[in-house]
């Protein structure tokens, strides 16, 4: 009863105070609004590309660009010959085409010269494309050996109906799970400030006449906080959804990894809270520590390896000793590709021992420090 008398307490301030619920979900939901806006292209382009074979000397390479596909049978390129140069520049300058691709034979060697707005991203993935295939076109015309074949498997878990896009069709698909993962961290600082104002305001002296211990107000404080976490990767997968997000996996499954992170999230609340004074720097250094795990585990954008060693055919990375980095992980194969449980066991398994040492510590130093106070 005394550790759900605290919890309702602890709640009751976060409805109160405008500035935690901002905290707390406006946050996150800007993020997402602004990843929704720029990052919403389609992983899987159709690409307009403007050829000219003067001598008419490579139409099987121009139906192997032709036959193109992704895993789903879209066709990666959509081909329009032109003879007019003017015509073809036109095009380009009006976002007709990505590409206006002029394949010369003069030396009897043939030569592409691809033509496109070098600062479009566009232009960078179809002539790359283009350019992998004709060279493994020229390659066997040519007899040179295939050294070795690229075999590309999605992280996508399998299903029975192949109409199905079990993936990614946007990026903001990628990076919207990350958004969760900010929402969840967001309560670092939330903890840190209900915790700091009961010393500030010295509660922990009246509390003792209550026989209060500091695992009832610990427990009564995650609890709360745990409530709080629900919500968040509720209204955040809402949000992501209504935005445009295309949810391929199970929102419980997804929960369950969240209130995981939230366990280090409150237990790094607890270890902020023993080193600040106020309401403000509370809120300030519990935000400090929430946006460098944001940063470093991938959630805002995608990091170069720095693996470390393999632990059971999993690559460890330098900074996957957030928890941070396996939950996001974890969130990305869940709701962007699919997969279940047994998929994401690993990580989940790291992100709650992680967690638990997180959370653990916290506590420890928090009844260490404080103790006096408490009893006091």
């Amino acid at each position: 009863m005394k550790i759900l008398f605290v919890a309702r307490k602890s709640l009751i301030e976060v409805l109160r105070e405008i500035q935690l619920l901002a905290l707390e979900l406006l946050l996150p939901i800007v993020f997402l609004g602004i990843t929704a806006a720029t990052y919403n292209s389609s992983l899987q382009v159709t690409y307009s590309i403007l050829v000219n074979d003067p001598q008419n000397k490579q139409s099987e390479l121009i139906d192997i660009w032709q036959a193109a596909q992704y895993s789903n049978g879209r066709p990666i390129f959509k081909i329009k010959f032109v003879d007019d140069a003017q015509s073809a520049e036109d095009a380009l300058k009006e976002k007709r085409a990505v590409i206006w691709v002029t394949i010369n034979n003069q030396s009897g060697i043939p030569d592409l010269n691809m033509r496109g707005d070098a600062l479009n991203m566009s232009y960078y993935r179809a002539s790359a494309l283009l350019n992998s295939l004709a060279r493994r076109y020229f390659d066997r015309e040519s007899g040179r050996p295939e050294l070795f074949k690229l075999k590309e498997e999605s992280l996508k878990a399998h299903t029975a109906s192949p109409d199905k896009i079990n993936g990614p069709q946007t990026m903001y698909d990628l990076y919207a799970p990350g958004m969760i993962v900010l929402a969840i961290l967001m309560l670092i600082p939330q903890t840190a400030m209900l915790v700091s104002r009961e010393i500030r305001w010295k509660t922990l002296r009246r509390l003792r006449l209550t026989r209060l211990s500091s695992f009832d107000l610990l427990m009564g404080i995650s609890l709360s906080q745990l409530v709080v976490a629900f919500i968040q990767v509720l209204v955040i997968f809402l949000a992501a959804v209504w935005m445009g997000f295309h949810n391929q996996g199970s929102f419980w499954l997804a929960l369950l990894v969240g209130m995981v992170l939230s366990f280090s999230s409150i237990g790094m609340g607890f270890l902020v809270a023993c080193f600040v004074e106020n309401d403000s720097q509370a809120a300030n250094v519990g935000a400090t520590i929430t946006m460098l795990q944001v940063f470093l585990s991938g959630a805002f954008y995608q990091l170069p390896p720095m693996t470390m060693f393999r632990l059971a055919g999993h690559q460890i990375d330098i900074f996957d000793i957030f928890p941070a980095t396996h939950s996001f992980l974890a969130l990305q194969q869940v709701l962007t590709f699919g997969n279940s449980l047994s998929h994401i066991t690993f990580r989940l398994l790291a992100a709650l021992i992680i967690s638990g040492i997180y959370f653990g510590v916290g506590v420890m130093i928090f009844q260490k420090k404080q103790m006096a106070t408490f009893s006091g």
